[in-house]
């Protein structure tokens, strides 16, 4: 690609369009006469997400589709777009995020767009806006006043997507259901076997949900209450999506020291009900169990030669983002937030607590390698961004003192970054022939509510990054094949319906992108800044960032599965 690139540039400077090239694209009006295309790409570098190497072409755009990719010759379009020494590619899709609500406090998705992201899957971990009983209502709302000001209406997954569509949205959106929240919903929070009749009525509402359009099934199985059902309720509850070919996308029961037996859980669950099954993050997670890796690949590998549908996500970094109350096991977060503040109050459970704390220590290595990314008061906003040594210094506390009264004052909302992966691991699982790029993160933006808090770099900068660090400068895969990872890969495993390509027939979700200049420039200590080198993207025909700056149209659109297990 480099060479390749290269010689394409000289070849424009000696034409004498390789300074306008370089300081973007040309738009030229094209005669309004009986035009064959509203825009026309001239003389893009194509990397059309099938994994075969880029070549120079045209790209005709009619409506929300592509009508033609060839040598156009003297067909005519509305706009002409000149891309020369510009690589073209399907717009990027997101597998794994946490985006809902933000959607509706900004509606044009900018630190997605500014990623060439034009397709994000939501409902992740386990967690999603729906189902909600009328207490679990109350509860949103007064969480969601409290943070953005804002009010939802809906208890469904029809109601959301309503919402959604009536406001506008300038990605595509398709979700997961969240098995927690279905949990929550019929058993609540405590560990406990549903009865029969829950059982029942969990199933009613996962039904429920993939009628109104969701893709599967999500599990966030470190987190309560869903981590509180077994592996034989995750089977009985996950075969209802059978006859509907739904995904089972499972953030698994344990990244780290029990990684492996949470991989063959995951495995089982899909095998037993025939599922696809997508591994949610794929990593493995503290020093200590780094070498595990050969045989995470292999265990998925061979799932895979027993024609097991299985398939996984990666985020191109070596730190990962939660809650800091993940530092406590599932017994002291049992329950709702009250009783998970009122254990870590409880005077009589001090001295355990601080033990936990202390193995918690063993597991990262050092709280150096903790970072505060955000935290819920004004009084507090001043951690954000430091370690867990830099903020108990500044408090005069020791560890553990610090990290119970920081979540009691802030009410167990305290989320953290945490370095705990090998970069060795992470280039061998985004090399892996069958896992995708996802962000992990949620929508944000460097302007308004969105703005707050020092989040995961990934938030601004995880497509950029992967083709910047691990194709140009590491050169661990080929453009096209990160790419495919970006697009056609994850769209064939989701099944969203002419998705993921630059080919006739397909929507025009589309990026052009300086494959020399592409950079991700989100930080740790500065996040909030987008990505270089992404000139414009296009969701269904659109143009929703233009010249690198959004443009505030807003035509994407909710993706739903239909009955035939197609996602459109």
């Amino acid at each position: 690609m480099n060479n390749s690139s290269l010689k394409r540039r000289e070849f424009l400077k000696k034409t004498g369009q390789g300074a306008l090239a370089a300081a973007g694209l040309i738009i030229m009006p094209g005669c309004h006469q009986e035009d064959d295309f509203d825009l026309l790409i001239q003389e893009a570098l194509v990397v059309d997400g099938s994994g075969q190497k880029p070549y120079l072409a045209d790209v005709a755009i009619k409506g929300k589709y592509i009508k033609f990719v060839g040598k156009a010759g003297s067909r005519r379009a509305k706009r002409v777009v000149r891309a020369e020494g510009l690589c073209l590619s399907p717009g990027f899709i997101d597998v794994h995020n946490h985006t809902d609500v933000e959607l509706l406090l900004c509606p044009t998705a900018d630190s997605l767009v500014r990623q060439g992201i034009t397709t994000v899957i939501g409902g992740n971990c386990g967690s999603s806006r729906f189902p909600l009983t009328a207490e679990m209502l109350e509860e949103e709302n007064e969480y969601l006043e409290k943070e953005f000001g804002l009010k939802i209406d809906w208890n469904n997954l029809a109601g959301f997507f309503q919402r959604l569509t009536r406001e506008g949205l300038a990605v595509n959106y398709a979700t997961l259901v969240g098995q927690g929240t279905i949990r929550a919903a019929v058993v609540g929070y405590n560990d406990r076997r549903p009865s029969r009749e829950e059982m029942d009525r969990m199933k009613s509402l996962l039904s429920e949900a993939l009628r109104q359009g969701a893709l599967g099934l999500s599990t966030g199985l470190e987190y309560a209450p869903g981590s509180f059902a077994s592996t034989e309720e995750l089977i009985d509850l996950t075969s209802e999506m059978k006859r509907v070919d739904g995904i089972y996308a499972t953030h698994m029961r344990d990244e780290e020291d029990k990684v492996l037996e949470a991989l063959v859980e995951a495995i089982t669950i899909a095998e037993k009900t025939g599922v696809s099954l997508e591994i949610s993050h794929l990593k493995v997670g503290y020093p200590k169990n780094w070498s595990k890796i050969d045989d995470l690949l292999n265990i998925i590998d061979e799932a895979a030669s027993r024609k097991v549908r299985i398939a996984a996500d990666v985020y191109p970094y070596t730190a990962f983002a939660t809650g800091m109350s993940i530092f406590f096991p599932l017994w002291v977060r049992e329950g709702k937030k009250e009783d998970f503040l009122g254990r870590l109050k409880n005077p009589e459970l001090q001295e355990k607590l601080s033990e936990i704390i202390k193995e918690a220590e063993q597991n990262i290595g050092s709280w150096e390698n903790v970072l505060i990314s955000s935290v819920r008061t004004e009084k507090n906003r001043y951690l954000e961004g430091l370690n867990l040594v830099q903020a108990s210094r500044l408090q005069n506390k020791e560890i553990f003192a610090f990290i119970k009264d920081l979540l009691l004052e802030e009410e167990g909302q305290v989320s953290i970054v945490c370095f705990a992966m090998s970069e060795d691991n992470l280039k061998r699982i985004i090399k892996h022939p069958l896992t995708s790029l996802c962000t992990d993160g949620a929508l944000a933006s460097t302007e308004g509510i969105l703005a707050k808090g020092k989040p995961h770099p990934r938030y601004y900068g995880s497509f950029p990054k992967a083709i910047a660090e691990y194709v140009r400068k590491e050169q661990v895969l080929s453009l096209e094949e990160m790419v495919r990872k970006m697009t056609s890969a994850p769209a064939e495993k989701f099944r969203l319906l002419r998705r993921g390509r630059v080919e006739a027939g397909y929507l025009a979700d589309l990026v052009l992108f300086d494959f020399e200049k592409i950079q991700d420039r989100a930080t740790w200590s500065e996040p909030h800044q987008y990505p270089d080198g992404l000139l414009y993207v296009l969701a269904n025909g659109q143009m929703v960032v233009e010249d690198g700056k959004i443009t505030g149209n807003l035509s994407g659109q909710v993706l739903k599965k239909n009955l035939k297990g197609w996602v459109e």
